[in-house]
């Protein structure tokens, strides 16, 4: 099969300057190539202001139409966002397919959508650009046949049907998602309860993905392109840690991502909202690394996550050559961490994670009476137990978990303070615990995520991968 030939075009105003342009037109050919067509020439008009019209002037249009037929280029992206007239006249000019930003990312979601939601977010997002763009598709219909005296002609009332059949379906896929979303969130709840929650973020193209197979053994989809995961992903980093660390992996961002998309992939993107942690990735590699994480934080508070705490990971550290960016980043951002999910050992991330979450947890003894003893599963659910110890008065125990569980406990099992041992080991935090240890989450409820209990009451302690 042929591959469609793409020139790319660009405006510049005075306003931009001309590495700034050319940035853009490289992430463009980036998109270009996702979906699959062959760039083969590009070109930018710098003017003070854009013809309404047409976009670019009269001149430059036949210089466009020139370098097509050069370059037998049968499809025009343009790098920015055309009204409908522009890309009419646009493609009544150069008998082209005539495409924008916003359309061929569009596309590339398609392209790439997984998932029955994510075939309804993109749908959604598509019908929405559509629909304001109908005007004048019917227009032939009114020169061949006018209405009379202020009756509609046959493109007008096509125009309607059309809208009409668009706004019933946006409105039958928004019920839909509104159904799927719900389903999510009773498997989420049904999941994810006592569970810590880690999303990863980042620019497309960061290596999310990569990172997320690293930390949880899996093998979810990553590849060197553009938008290659639409749906989110949620796995375990690590089977033997109580409560479990879930992982998500969530869509790439990018510069001016369509409104369309944000709005429709709302859904899918509230794992960064309800996530514990976001693990926010950045590719050091890039030349626009510093302009990725404002895009990011930018959509992050878009999208109302903006206050979810976060680790900053500056990924393919393997790749920078220049030895002044990483010190350069290194002096932004002290606490970021820099690894290579292609060459460096995972465990250190992990170890950052969870020291993450220790912090949040604390340390108490605990005396539990020998007639509550059915009670010993629920607290090794809630909490992880670093001692126990049968005693005459009953069994003392040493649990680690955060604040909202160790209530949680209080609230359900009957349990006592020593009084000898209370103050300030009741609400020291932890801070000795290894990678692997971390306790109940303060979403948590009563219910083990996997239908496991924990350890049975005189059993072995919870311990990471790797201890004894």
């Amino acid at each position: 099969m042929l591959t469609r030939q793409a020139l790319l075009l660009a405006f510049q105003t005075p306003d931009i300057s001309s590495p700034e342009v050319e940035e853009s037109l490289d992430e463009l050919e980036e998109l270009t190539l996702s979906a699959g067509l062959e760039v083969v020439g590009r070109l930018v008009q710098s003017r003070d202001k854009m013809d309404p019209g047409s976009m670019f002037g009269a001149g430059k249009v036949g210089q466009i139409k020139s370098l097509i037929h050069q370059t037998q280029a049968d499809t025009a992206i343009f790098d920015g966002t055309l009204s409908p007239t522009q890309g009419r006249h646009l493609e009544n000019s150069l008998k082209v397919l005539v495409i924008d930003r916003t359309q061929l990312i569009l596309d590339i979601f398609g392209a790439n959508a997984r998932t029955r939601e994510a075939h309804l977010q993109v749908e959604l997002a598509q019908l929405e650009y559509m629909l304001p763009r109908l005007v004048g598709m019917w227009a032939h219909l009114d020169r061949e046949r006018g209405g009379i005296a202020g009756s509609k002609g046959m493109g007008e009332k096509q125009i309607d049907i059309d809208r009409t059949i668009i706004r019933n379906r946006i409105s039958r896929l928004k019920k839909e998602l509104r159904h799927v979303a719900m389903e999510r969130t009773t498997q989420k709840k049904r999941r994810t309860d006592n569970c810590f929650r880690v999303s990863l973020v980042g620019y497309t193209n960061a290596g999310k993905s990569t990172i997320m197979n690293c930390l949880t053994d899996s093998q979810t989809i990553a590849e060197d392109r553009l938008f290659a995961t639409l749906d989110s992903t949620t796995r375990v980093m690590s089977e033997s840690t109580r409560p479990k660390i879930l992982l998500s992996d969530t869509v790439g961002f990018i510069k001016r991502l369509p409104h369309e998309l944000v709005a429709s992939f709302r859904s899918t993107l509230e794992v960064a909202q309800d996530a514990d942690l976001l693990l926010h990735v950045v590719d050091l590699s890039h030349d626009c690394w510093d302009e990725h994480i404002q895009v990011t934080e930018g959509v992050l508070e878009e999208i109302g996550a903006h206050t979810v705490p976060r680790l900053l990971v500056f990924n393919k550290q393997d790749l920078v050559q220049d030895k002044v960016r990483r010190l350069l980043a290194a002096r932004q951002y002290p606490e970021a961490l820099f690894f290579s999910a292609q060459e460096d050992d995972p465990s250190l991330l992990k170890e950052r994670i969870v020291r993450f979450f220790e912090k949040a947890m604390i340390t108490t003894p605990m005396k539990l009476e020998y007639a509550d003893y059915g009670d010993l599963s629920k607290i090794y659910r809630w909490s992880r137990v670093d001692d126990v110890k049968y005693e005459q008065d009953g069994i003392h125990l040493l649990i680690t978990s955060t604040p909202a569980n160790l209530e949680r406990i209080r609230a359900r099992v009957h349990v006592e303070t020593p009084p000898d041992q209370s103050g300030e080991a009741q609400s020291r935090p932890n801070e000795k615990n290894t990678a692997g240890n971390a306790a109940g989450n303060a979403t948590g409820n009563n219910e083990d995520p996997d239908g496991d209990s924990g350890e049975e009451p005189g059993g072995k302690i919870p311990l990471a991968s790797g201890q004894s």
